[in-house]
C-alpha cells in the first residue's frame, strides 16, 4: 500500500497554503469518474471532427454542410463515446438538451474555440451524430412494433386486460424455443401503481425481444434494447386515461407516483452506482407512454383494416352525425350542404426552435395532420396564381391579424412551428389539422383542407365557415381554385366573427341571415382550442414530433367524448331550435297584425319581408364598395376636423401649440379637399346639400366606430363566460379575472365616449334634415343589451334612404325574425337527419363487431377460416404470432373491446336519441331503424344482466356467443299491451303512459328487466333441450 503523504497548493489568499491528505485512493464517485471519461471522449471526438474539417479545407463561416459518415476514418473516432440508449434519467436534466441547445441559441459561442469557426462545424457533426442515434432508436422501436402489438392483444385476452396477471414471470407454453444455455438473467426495476420491485431478476432469451417478453410479464419496457426499467401496463393505461381527462404533466404524475410508492416500500430506489441520489423516472416513463400510444394507433388500424372500412366509413367513425349514411334524406334544395365544417388558426400552440431540432418525416405525421407533401400542391397553386389575385378588396380580412400574418415578427423569431390550422365539423369534432411551420395563417391552409376533404366525398355538398369566408371565396373565384368542385361548396363566416365584418358582407355570409345553415355557429374551433389549452406550455418545449402526437391523441379523446355525448347534444340543440321557433313565431304573429306603412291598409306579411330581404341582398351585391368607403373616409376626416375645433375652443394654446394646430388643421383640410375631388358628385347624396351630406357621413363614421367599440367590448368579455371544463366558471383564475375586469372597464369607458359622439352628430343631422328618416338614437344601458345582429346596426340609412329594408325598423326586425324562424326550421330538419345517421352507424358497427366475434368464436382450425376474417387474421400486425390460435385470440380481444365500446355508446344514447327521433319529421325506413335499435338494446341489456357481456376488454364470456339468440329471436316487450305493474304500485300514481307521477319508475324498470331475463332464460332452456 502506498504511504500517505501531504500535497499542498497555493491559496487565493496571501500567505496561506491548503494541505490535503492523499490516501492512495480516489474519493470521486463512480458517476464523477464516468463524467470525466465522457468529457475526455467528447474532446477526442471534437478533435477528430476538427482534423477532418481541416483536411477537407473547410474554413470561414460554415453552414450545415453534410459530410458522409464514411469520410471519418476509424482512427479519428471512437465508439466508446456514442450515445447509448438508456432508460435512466441523467443526473443533470439539462444534459438531454446539451447537444441540441449548443447550436440553437443565436448568442452561442464555443467555449473551447471562441475564435475558431471550425469549432462550430465540429458542433454540427456532433449534432449530426446525435440525430443519427435518435433515428436509430426510432428504427429499433419501429422494428418491434408489430410484435409488440400482437403480444399486447394476446396478453390482453389471456389476462382479461391484466385484471388477472401472472405473478411468477413465466411465459405461456410454446412461446420461447430457446435452449437453456441461451437464457440469461438480468435485473430490472419494476414499477406498478401499488408497488415497486427494484432489481427484480427476470429471464430473457434470444428468440423473443426483451420488450415483447416484458409485455408477457405485464410490463412496458423503457428502452428497445436491454431495458433496465419497466412500468406495469395497467399503470400506463391509467396514466393514459388520466392524461386524456386532465392533461396532467408527466413530471407531476411521476412525482406523485414516486412519493406514493416511497410510502409503501422499505427501500428507496437509487441511481445505479449511487446510494444517495434517487432515481428520476420521468424520461423512462415517457418511453412507455410513447409505446402505449403506438399500440393504440396500431390497434385502431388493425380493426379498421379487418373490417375493410372505406374512407367514408372511417370518417363516419369520427362523427357519425355528419358522415353516417344519409339514406332516405330529402332536401328542400339540391344545393343544401350534406355536412358543414369550420376552420380557424391558433397561434398559442407554437413550438420554440431551441427546444428541439427534429424534423418529423412524412410517415410520422399523425393521421389527423396533413403532411407537407399534401399541402405543397396547394402552395404551388397559390404561388402560380398570384397575378390573378390583383384587385381583391380585403376590407374584412384586414380586421383579422392572423389572416394577413401582420402580427409582430418578434413573436415568431424564436419559433419554428408557429401554430395550428384546423377544421371541425358543426359538432366540434376535429377533422383535419395543419402544422403551421414558420409562416402565418396562409391562404393555402384552408384551400388544402377543403381540397383533401372533398376528395373523400365526391358527391357531397359542403358548407364552409371561416372567419374570413368572404375573403377566402373571393380568392378561390379570382384564382380559379377548386374549379372542379366549386359548385359544391358554400361559404359563410362563423357567427361571432361575422359581426366584425362590413354589413354588406354579413348580408351575404352571416349564417344567421342566409339559408341552409340552420343554427350552426361555426365557433367549434374556439371550443377545441380551449380544450387543447392545457398543453400549450409543455408542448412549446417538447420535441416537434411529440408535440404533433400529443395534439393528435388529445384530439382523438375530444372526438370520442363528443361522440359519447351526441345524444345529449341532439336533445339540447333540438330544444334550442324549438324555443327559437316559439319565440320568433310569436313575434312574427304580432308583427303580422301591425299595419305596414309601406303598403297602406295592409299589414306586414311574410311575402313582404321576403321581398325586402331579396332587395337588400341585391343592393349589397351590386353597390359601389369604393364609393361607400370614400364616403366613410370623408366622414372620418370631417369628424377629426370637428374634434380639433372643439379642442381648440376648450384650450388656451401656447404659440408652439397654435402653430402645430394650424399645421394639423391645414393638413386635414388638404386631405378633405383631395377626397372631395376624388369623389366628385358621390360626396353628395340625393335630396341633400353638401353640408347635410357631410353631417350624414359623419354620423356614418361615428356609428361604424361605435360598432367597432361595441364588438371589442363584447369580445373582451367572452373569456368571462367561456368554460373549458365541466363545473368551472371560467379558466382565467382570480388574477386573470381581475385583470380582465379592468380591461373591460376601460373598453366600456371608450364605448361611452364614442356613443356620446354618435348621439351628438345624429341629433345634429336630425336637426339639419327634419324631413329625412332619422338615424336611430340609443341610450348606453340599451346599447349593452343589444345583440351583434340587432337591426340597430343596419347601414341601409346611409346607402339607400327609400326602401323599407333601409329605413323601417319594423321591416328590419321582421327580416331578422323571419331569418331566425327559417334557420330554426332548418336546424330541426338537419337534427332529424343527424339522429338517423348516428343510429344507422351505431347499428352497423354493432352488427359488424357482433358478427366478427361470432365468426372468430366458431373457428376450429386454420382450414375453416371465413373469408370475412382473412384480412384481420392475415394482417401484418399479427404475423409475428407463431401459432394460429394466438392470432384468433388477438382478434377476439380487439373485437370484444370494440363491441364493449359501441354497446356502451348505444346505452348512453338510447333514451335521448329516441326522443329526438320521435319528435323530428318522419322519414321512410324509420320503423325498421327503430326495430333494429330496440333489438340491439335488448341484446345488450339482457347480456349485461345475465353477466354475459363483460366491460373488461378480452374477458369474453363463454356463453356470450354460444347461447345468446340472434336479433329475430330476442324477447320483445309488447308495447301495445304492457304487463301489469307490480302490486305495490298504486294505479293512481300512474299517468296516462303508465309512469309514476313523481318520475320514480325504478321498480317498474326492475319489473321489466326481470321479465326480459325470465324470457331469456326460457329461450336458453328451450335451446338446451333441443340440443
Amino acid at each position: 500500500m502506498p504511504s500517505n503523504r501531504f500535497n499542498s497548493r497555493s491559496s487565493s489568499r496571501s500567505n496561506t497554503r491548503n494541505q490535503t491528505l492523499f490516501t492512495g485512493s480516489s474519493r470521486k464517485t463512480r458517476t464523477s469518474r464516468i463524467a470525466l471519461e465522457q468529457e475526455a471522449a467528447e474532446e477526442v471526438r471534437r478533435a477528430a471532427s476538427l482534423r477532418l474539417s481541416e483536411r477537407l479545407g473547410l474554413s470561414g463561416p460554415l453552414g450545415p454542410i453534410t459530410v458522409p459518415p464514411d469520410m471519418i476514418s476509424e482512427e479519428e473516432t471512437t465508439d466508446s463515446d456514442e450515445t447509448e440508449e438508456t432508460d435512466d434519467e441523467p443526473e443533470d436534466p439539462d444534459e438531454l438538451n446539451d447537444a441540441s441547445d449548443s447550436l440553437m441559441h443565436d448568442d452561442y459561442h464555443n467555449t473551447h474555440h471562441d475564435d475558431n469557426n471550425i469549432g462550430a462545424h465540429s458542433e454540427y457533426f456532433r449534432l449530426q451524430r446525435y440525430a443519427e442515434r435518435r433515428d436509430q432508436i426510432s428504427r429499433q422501436w419501429n422494428e418491434l412494433n408489430n410484435q409488440v402489438v400482437a403480444a399486447y392483444l394476446l396478453c390482453q385476452k389471456t389476462t382479461s386486460n391484466w385484471t388477472s396477471p401472472s405473478n411468477d414471470f413465466t411465459l405461456p407454453p410454446n412461446t420461447c424455443t430457446c435452449p437453456s444455455n441461451h437464457l440469461t438473467e438480468r435485473s430490472v426495476d419494476l414499477l406498478d401503481i401499488i408497488y415497486r420491485r427494484p432489481g427484480q431478476k427476470l429471464m430473457f432469451c434470444k428468440c423473443i425481444p426483451d420488450v415483447v417478453r416484458l409485455i408477457h410479464y405485464g410490463y412496458f419496457a423503457c428502452s428497445a434494447e436491454c431495458p433496465r426499467t419497466a412500468f406495469s401496463i395497467r399503470l400506463v393505461q391509467y396514466h393514459h386515461q388520466l392524461w386524456q381527462a386532465s392533461a396532467v404533466s408527466t413530471s407531476a404524475f411521476i412525482q406523485s407516483l414516486s412519493s406514493f410508492l416511497d410510502s409503501r416500500s422499505n427501500t428507496p430506489m437509487f441511481n445505479r452506482g449511487s446510494d444517495r441520489k434517487r432515481r428520476q423516472l420521468r424520461v423512462p416513463f415517457t418511453h412507455c407512454i410513447d409505446l402505449y400510444s403506438r399500440i393504440l394507433t396500431a390497434e385502431k388500424k388493425l380493426f379498421e383494416d379487418g373490417l375493410q372500412l372505406t374512407t367514408v366509413d372511417k370518417w363516419a367513425n369520427k362523427c357519425p352525425r355528419c358522415f353516417g349514411s344519409s339514406k332516405n334524406e330529402i332536401k328542400e334544395d339540391p344545393a343544401e350542404p350534406d355536412f358543414m365544417i369550420a376552420m380557424d388558426g391558433n397561434f398559442q400552440q407554437r413550438h420554440y426552435a431551441y427546444a428541439s431540432k427534429d424534423e418529423p418525416r412524412e410517415d410520422q405525421y399523425p393521421s389527423m395532420f396533413l403532411s407537407p407533401s399534401k399541402i405543397a400542391v396547394d402552395m404551388q397553386a397559390i404561388s402560380t396564381s398570384e397575378h390573378q389575385a390583383v384587385g381583391i378588396n380585403p376590407p374584412c380580412s384586414d380586421t383579422h391579424k392572423a389572416a394577413n400574418d401582420s402580427r409582430n415578427e418578434s413573436t415568431w423569431e424564436k419559433c419554428d412551428d408557429n401554430g395550428l390550422f384546423a377544421s371541425t365539423c358543426r359538432h366540434d369534432v376535429p377533422l383535419m389539422m395543419v402544422n403551421i411551420h414558420k409562416t402565418g395563417e396562409k391562404l393555402y391552409y384552408p384551400i388544402s383542407i377543403i381540397r383533401n376533404l372533398m376528395l373523400n366525398f365526391p358527391q357531397c355538398k359542403v358548407g364552409v365557415l371561416y372567419d374570413i369566408g368572404c375573403h377566402l371565396e373571393a380568392h378561390i373565384d379570382k384564382r380559379n381554385l377548386l374549379r372542379d368542385r366549386r359548385s359544391d361548396i358554400r361559404f359563410g363566416t362563423s357567427v361571432f366573427h361575422a359581426y366584425a365584418h362590413e354589413w354588406s358582407c354579413q348580408v351575404k355570409y352571416n349564417p344567421r341571415f342566409n339559408e341552409f345553415w340552420g343554427l350552426t355557429d361555426g365557433e367549434g374551433l374556439e371550443r377545441f382550442w380551449s380544450f387543447l389549452s392545457p398543453l400549450v406550455s409543455s408542448l412549446r418545449v417538447s420535441t416537434r414530433l411529440h408535440r404533433l402526437n400529443a395534439i393528435h391523441s388529445r384530439s382523438d379523446y375530444f372526438a370520442e367524448y363528443l361522440k359519447a355525448t351526441s345524444a345529449e347534444w341532439l336533445v339540447r340543440k333540438f330544444n334550442m331550435a324549438q324555443e327559437s321557433l316559439r319565440q320568433t313565431s310569436d313575434a312574427l304573429q304580432l308583427l303580422y297584425s301591425t299595419n305596414n306603412p309601406a303598403t297602406p291598409a295592409i299589414n306586414y306579411t311574410e311575402t313582404f319581408l321576403d321581398e325586402q330581404w331579396a332587395l337588400e341582398r341585391h343592393f349589397h351585391a351590386n353597390f359601389n364598395q369604393t364609393r361607400e368607403n370614400q364616403r366613410k373616409a370623408l366622414g372620418e376626416l370631417l369628424c377629426l376636423q370637428d374634434e380639433l375645433d372643439e379642442a381648440w375652443e376648450r384650450l388656451t394654446p401656447t404659440v408652439a401649440q397654435a402653430i402645430a394646430r394650424a399645421n394639423t388643421c391645414s393638413d386635414i383640410a388638404d386631405q378633405i379637399l383631395r377626397k372631395r375631388v376624388a369623389m366628385g358628385a358621390d360626396q353628395i347624396i340625393e335630396d341633400l346639400t353638401r353640408d347635410q351630406s357631410d353631417l350624414l357621413w359623419m354620423v356614418w363614421h361615428s356609428k361604424t366606430e361605435l360598432r367597432q367599440r361595441f364588438l371589442a367590448l363584447v369580445e373582451e368579455k367572452q373569456p368571462l363566460f367561456r368554460v373549458c371544463r365541466t363545473g368551472e366558471s371560467t379558466t382565467l383564475g382570480t388574477r386573470g379575472n381581475q385583470k380582465l375586469v379592468l380591461v373591460v372597464r376601460k373598453r366600456a369607458e371608450k364605448l361611452q365616449t364614442c356613443l356620446a359622439a354618435y348621439t351628438k352628430r345624429a341629433q345634429a343631422f336630425i336637426a339639419a334634415c327634419p324631413h329625412r328618416h332619422p338615424p336611430p338614437v340609443i341610450e348606453y344601458a340599451e346599447l349593452l343589451q343589444l345583440q351583434p345582429d340587432d337591426p340597430f346596426w343596419n347601414d341601409g340609412l346611409f346607402t339607400n334612404a327609400n326602401d323599407p329594408w333601409a329605413i323601417d325598423i319594423n321591416t328590419q326586425r321582421g327580416i331578422r325574425l323571419l331569418a331566425r324562424f327559417k334557420r330554426a326550421s332548418e336546424e330541426k330538419r338537419r337534427l332529424g337527419w343527424e339522429t338517423r345517421r348516428a343510429m344507422r352507424w351505431a347499428i352497423t358497427r354493432h352488427n359488424q363487431a357482433w358478427t366478427f366475434l361470432r365468426l372468430l368464436n366458431g373457428i376450429v382450425d386454420e382450414s375453416n377460416v371465413p373469408d370475412a376474417l382473412q384480412t384481420i387474421l392475415q394482417h401484418e400486425l399479427l404475423r409475428s404470432h407463431r401459432c394460429f390460435s394466438a392470432k384468433v385470440q388477438s382478434a377476439i380481444a380487439i373485437t370484444h373491446s370494440n363491441l364493449i365500446s359501441i354497446s356502451q355508446l348505444q346505452v348512453d344514447w338510447d333514451v335521448k336519441i329516441i326522443e329526438v327521433l320521435q319528435k323530428t319529421a318522419p322519414q321512410r325506413g324509420d320503423n325498421e331503424l327503430l326495430q333494429s335499435w330496440k333489438q340491439q338494446l335488448t341484446r345488450i341489456t339482457v347480456s349485461r344482466r345475465v353477466g354475459f357481456l363483460s366491460a373488461i376488454p378480452g374477458d369474453v364470456h363463454s356463453s356470450l356467443l354460444s347461447h345468446l339468440p340472434e336479433d329475430d329471436e330476442l324477447p320483445q316487450l309488447d308495447t301495445d299491451n304492457p304487463p301489469p305493474p307490480p302490486e305495490d304500485i298504486d294505479d293512481s300514481d300512474l299517468d296516462a303512459d303508465g309512469v309514476t307521477d313523481d318520475g320514480d319508475d325504478e321498480e317498474l324498470q326492475e319489473y321489466f328487466a326481470q321479465e326480459m331475463e325470465a324470457q331469456m332464460l326460457r329461450n336458453l332452456a328451450q335451446a338446451s333441450n333441443v340440443g
